[in-house]
């Protein structure tokens, strides 16, 4: 089920807040923090039924080895060994398993391949939530929890299929007893109309000018082949940020408060701050679980520039089991360590400059993200740097002058304008704000109810 559909906005999320709203009521918190995980069960399982087996195994067994888990003592340390072993072995079967036999069989070591199987949604964000619950247990800075809480951490349905990745810190303490607001509500229901016309209005329209110039990339001329990535950056950003900005919003509508997860990031100024701002949980966990453990900055140099190396490189794998998503991991990881040594030996760039080298690498680098293999990744260089010309302009046509305006103000919005999380600060009870509420969500009902097609899938999804 998307946030983006008329089933989930006029049907499943008026009926789970009524039912919640009606529990906590008759002050049954109990009752209302079980409809709440059992709307998220029913949510998880809207997509695929069968695949809710998967995910309700996956959190019971964790809850298990977290019971198991008393502190850093030694058979406490063989248990969260187990946990690992078991969710990253969950997760390479699924996400993994046919990408290493076809490696395999290009080596030699196998015959044949595994067959492509249909990924669980979620898997990565609720598989790496789980893993950050055992870590902390085993560290003692995770407490004990009942089934129903754990249960809940790990599928309210606002994070489940694509995050924000969340901690056990942030949740825990308030699924203890959630205290919605009025004004929790309306801010809530402003930054859910935010991210639906994020998707709506301007993702999914960009997105045709994306998929039809990924489709036939020999076609395309230098100019239009930069336009077609940047409308990639404009669409992939405004998809998933604005997934975000629902499922913060959604969460506050319940009374609880969801991570940010992107602080413009396209006003970065040097790789670092991207990551900083960009998928900020996503970032916080490979800091926090990977880059540290590995000994972080507090190595020498040379190591500590292969550990943001190495980090980035699972964090590109982490995205997708593909030698694109490697390669792209990589190019930032490179790209992180070279900005971590200028700026141990030499004076920062100027902020025009800086932000103009940070744009490139990261456009640079979305066309791996974006490409189904090497050889459409590299068509696609050749003609941004005019190194192969187009064979012919048909299908520019395609493209309309009208969605490129979408592209221009998309970016527009991103560089100028003020982003959601420093509008939700400012926001405030009143007629002015329900205004401009009921304008945005009135705006994406337009495109909803006029899209023919079927609702394009939040990018992350994937994932």
């Amino acid at each position: 089920m998307l946030f983006s559909s008329l089933g989930f906005i006029l049907l499943f999320l008026p009926a789970t807040g009524a039912l919640f709203a009606l529990f906590r009521r008759w002050r049954m918190p109990s009752l209302a923090l079980g409809s709440l995980a059992l709307a998220s069960l029913v949510f998880y399982c809207w997509w695929k039924p069968g695949y809710l087996p998967l995910f309700v195994g996956s959190v019971v067994v964790n809850f298990f080895f977290g019971r198991c888990i008393r502190g850093p003592d030694r058979s406490s340390h063989r248990v969260l060994l187990l946990g690992l072993v078991t969710n990253l072995g969950f997760l390479i079967w699924f996400k993994y398993a046919s990408f290493f036999s076809e490696v395999a069989v290009q080596i030699g070591w196998a015959r044949s391949a595994l067959s492509a199987q249909l990924l669980p949604l979620g898997i990565s964000f609720f598989t790496f939530t789980q893993i950050t619950y055992l870590v902390d247990r085993w560290r003692g800075q995770a407490p004990v929890t009942s089934f129903m809480r754990y249960l809940l951490f790990v599928s309210f349905f606002p994070h489940l299929i694509a995050g924000p990745v969340l901690h056990h810190s942030q949740m825990m303490p308030q699924l203890q007893k959630p205290k919605p607001t009025w004004t929790a509500f309306a801010s809530g229901l402003f930054l859910f109309a935010i991210g639906l016309s994020k998707k709506v209005v301007l993702a999914d329209t960009v997105g045709t000018l994306v998929d039809a110039g990924f489709a036939q990339p020999t076609q395309l001329q230098t100019v239009y082949a930069w336009l077609v990535v940047m409308a990639f950056a404009v669409q992939l950003y405004f998809d998933f940020s604005g997934y975000s900005d629902m499922a913060i919003g959604l969460g506050k509508m319940f009374g609880v408060d969801l991570p940010w997860n992107f602080d413009s990031p396209y006003k970065s100024t040097s790789l670092a701050e991207f990551w900083r701002r960009w998928h900020m949980t996503l970032s916080n966990f490979f800091k926090d679980y990977v880059y540290i453990p590995l000994g972080g900055s507090r190595c020498r140099p040379f190591r500590s520039q292969f550990n943001l190396f190495l980090t980035m490189l699972l964090a590109g794998i982490w995205h997708g089991a593909g030698w694109t998503f490697i390669l792209w991991g990589a190019l930032h990881g490179a790209g992180l360590a070279a900005n971590h040594l200028w700026r141990r030996h030499s004076a920062r760039f100027p902020r025009p400059l800086g932000w103009s080298l940070t744009v490139t690498v990261v456009l640079l680098g979305w066309v791996l993200f974006r490409a189904t293999d090497f050889s459409q990744a590299l068509l696609i260089y050749k003609h941004l740097f005019a190194l192969e010309a187009a064979r012919d302009f048909g299908h520019i046509s395609l493209l309309g002058d009208q969605t490129v305006m979408y592209v221009l103000l998309g970016l527009a919005l991103i560089l100028v304008c003020p982003n959601a999380k420093s509008l939700v600060v400012r926001f405030r009870p009143s007629f002015a704000w329900s205004t401009w509420t009921a304008a945005l969500l009135g705006l994406a009902m337009v495109f909803l109810l006029g899209n023919n097609k079927t609702q394009p899938e939040f990018l992350y999804f994937n994932f």
